[in-house]
């Protein structure tokens, strides 16, 4: 059983000791989170897809994965993938996932499993709209809140299990930004809430998975700084990661580069890819 847990990245130095990749810790910025995503506010733009076409998101991902195996054994590392979706705009039409398997790399103080190798090659999967409209349907989230405060509310009331509720609403902003298509007055939004919660500061050279540099706005919880990542030109959204600030609550040594993502590309296709595959789950 793989388990792949989201975390909200300096150039990374050499990998060391079996895979394991640390960066420098993040340097703060003087600029301020109600700065950075003001600005990354203003500058959202909308593809205004049509009620049937898709929206297309092509994403690097890194993020931490276990494997319990006999004996309830468990084994730790980092699962990386390309992956590309396709989202029907109004979620009433099926979908489709490919994923490219990456190299996967240590996660820090744990060998990589035989297991982590299995996956290889590119996999297609069928996303089955299933008679409902999915949440992350552009449409649905049309009918986000487009005013700031309302959005904030938004974020603190979604589900966020054991995390404390700042932590839990600033994993709530990454997650709709992630492999989704937010349209532009409710993203606006989003950026404005997300300046709110405590604890949010900006950080200089920042890298994502694809190596672009950008300005990182984020937050520590549980010993990891998890950043979401701007263009220090145009403020458009980068990617993610997450570096370990606090080695004795993360369980990892500090400067542990243990999530990194980089959103690729987000269009507009008339179509998605026919896909015919039982281990399709619904949208």
């Amino acid at each position: 059983v793989v388990a792949v847990a989201a975390a909200g990245p300096g150039r990374p130095a050499p990998p060391t000791r079996a895979g394991e990749v640390v960066v420098t810790l993040p340097k703060l910025s003087a600029m301020s989170a109600e700065e950075v995503l003001g600005r990354a506010a203003r500058a959202v733009t909308d593809l205004s897809p049509r009620d049937d076409q898709f929206v297309k998101v092509g994403s690097q991902t890194m993020y931490e994965a276990s494997i319990v195996g006999e004996n309830e054994k468990e084994s730790r590392y980092l699962y990386r993938t390309k992956r590309t979706i396709w989202l029907s705009a109004d979620g009433t039409r099926d979908g489709a996932l490919k994923v490219e398997y990456l190299e996967p790399r240590a996660y820090p103080g744990w060998p990589i499993p035989p297991e982590a190798y299995k996956e290889k090659g590119t996999e297609w999967l069928g996303l089955p709209a299933c008679g409902k409209v999915s949440d992350t349907a552009y449409t649905m989230l049309q009918k986000l809140p487009s005013d700031p405060e309302k959005m904030r509310a938004h974020l603190y009331a979604r589900p966020h299990g054991d995390l404390p509720s700042d932590a839990g609403a600033w994993t709530a902003v990454g997650d709709l930004l992630r492999e989704t298509y937010v349209p532009a007055p409710q993203r606006a939004a989003l950026f404005k809430a997300a300046a709110t919660i405590p604890g949010v500061t900006v950080s200089e050279d920042v890298e994502d998975a694809a190596g672009r540099t950008g300005i990182g706005v984020g937050r520590v919880s549980r010993g990891v700084r998890e950043e979401i990542i701007f263009d220090p030109a145009t403020y458009e959204l980068l990617g993610e990661r997450g570096v370990v600030v606090d080695a004795r609550e993360a369980r990892a040594p500090v400067g542990s580069l243990v999530a990194s993502t980089a959103q690729l590309e987000v269009t507009v296709d008339d179509a998605a890819p026919e896909v015919k595959d039982p281990h399709g789950g619904c949208l």
